[in-house]
């Protein structure tokens, strides 16, 4: 539960511990506080806290504010998110083609664009580096990005680039897909697809606006919170474990009398008292068999299995997020060939997302240099991200060249089908 209610002691009215999630305010802008029917988000059927608070029942840009929500303050979520921008962030650089003269006017040109390209002009990084981190960031949260150019007054170039909210983005089909842009104000406007960028995580040829990451994970994120909030009480009402000594108190002799007794069992009582409160961690205790110890409260184990419960539900989350457990530190004795099948799998998809930013890069790179009129290309390059196992892919590599180069000079392939298998 992302907060639940509780009443105080005076008025007796419910009171949530958390504030709940507002609607979206992306950049600054006002979004209208409505809700929509649970019927237009599929995802949130048979959530509990929809149905009880309408935790889930936002609007579009409300949805965009839950995500952020839940980015920012469930730990699974947002290490996950981090893990994928930083897997995608590599060092970047730019390639520039073209004659001398070109290249080195088209070099001025790039750098003053990274200078002004941003909508904080607070910013002092690289430009358009820092809108690709940007780019990461929103399509692993909300699965969009949007945005679009702003010329200078006299159309001579990129004046910046201006985010918008892509949940405030509206699909209609004649023919082509066609987009409009709903304002603060409540009027649409069409977008110039000329001066637009959007782009997707994945995509859906039916549902242009594309997938969201995170709509798979708010039903499980409710299981693991309600979970937290079990475990917290019942530890709570176990309380801390404790020695519990218990003394078996003597028979009495036959010509005692009940005052002679009583004062005999309890001095025998204070006595087993005094050694343990006065027991040194290097000594022992020597009694008759008639004291037995044992421990009272706590969970008595029961934290293994809270501990096996949360997992398992952990691990929904970070399938959800199309992660492995050991990316966020989370490996369960996996053999080196499986996760080495996997990390090769994590590079495909890194190489894919980033090349939705290379063509945001290269797009404006390029549009700067036509509206400036520079004849030379501008490439975006991302650094591969560093390899764990390069040296057995070195040692395959040898392998495999030592059997070609083998079949070769016995005679089995000719020179030129052993180039042709070697990829050379």
């Amino acid at each position: 539960m992302f907060w639940k209610s509780k009443r105080e002691e005076k008025d007796h009215h419910p009171r949530p511990l958390i504030t709940p999630v507002p609607a979206a305010r992306a950049r600054g802008a006002k979004h209208r506080l409505g809700t929509t029917s649970l019927s237009s988000w599929p995802v949130a059927r048979g959530v509990t806290a929809a149905r009880t608070w309408g935790l889930y029942n936002y609007v579009p840009s409300g949805r965009a504010s839950l995500y952020c929500y839940l980015r920012d303050t469930i730990p699974i979520v947002s290490a996950a998110v981090w893990a994928w921008v930083r897997l995608c962030s590599t060092p970047q650089s730019v390639e520039i083609t073209g004659s001398e003269p070109e290249i080195s006017r088209a070099q001025g040109i790039l750098d003053d664009l990274d200078s002004r390209i941003l909508e904080n002009p607070y910013q002092r990084a690289k430009g358009v580096n820092r809108l690709t981190e940007a780019m990461f960031l929103d399509l692993f949260t909300l699965g969009r990005f949007c945005g679009e150019l702003v010329l200078q007054p006299d159309g001579s170039g990129i004046d910046y680039f201006q985010t918008l909210d892509p949940f405030k983005v509206q699909w209609e089909r004649s023919g082509k897909w066609r987009a409009t842009y709903e304002e603060e104000d409540g009027s649409v406007r069409k977008l110039n697809p000329e001066r637009t960028f959007y782009t997707t995580l994945g995509m859906d040829s039916t549902n242009p606006a594309g997938i969201e990451p995170l709509a798979t994970v708010p039903f499980i994120l409710e299981i693991e919170q309600k979970l937290l909030e079990d475990m917290a009480r019942s530890s709570h009402n176990a309380g801390t474990p404790r020695l519990q000594v218990k003394i078996t108190p003597p028979q009495a002799f036959e010509n005692e009398n009940e005052e002679e007794y009583l004062s005999r069992i309890n001095g025998y009582f204070d006595q087993t008292v005094d050694q343990f409160q006065s027991l040194e961690a290097d000594q022992n205790l020597f009694t008759w068999s008639d004291v037995e110890v044992t421990v009272v409260g706590g969970e008595k184990g029961r934290s293994f299995t809270w501990k096996v419960n949360r997992e398992q539900i952990l691990e929904d989350v970070i399938t959800a997020l199309k992660l492995f457990p050991w990316v966020l530190g989370r490996s369960h004795g996996t053999t080196q060939n499986w996760v080495s099948a996997q990390y090769n799998l994590l590079m495909q998809e890194v190489d894919s997302i980033q090349a939705s930013a290379t063509s945001l890069a290269d797009w404006l790179r390029s549009t700067e240099l036509k509206l400036r009129g520079c004849k030379a290309k501008a490439k975006h390059v991302f650094a591969p991200n560093q390899d764990p196992f390069q040296l057995e892919r070195a040692q395959a590599d040898e392998t495999r060249f030592g059997t070609i180069d083998g079949m070769v000079e016995k005679g089995y392939i000719t020179k030129d089908e052993g180039k042709r298998r070697l990829g050379v």
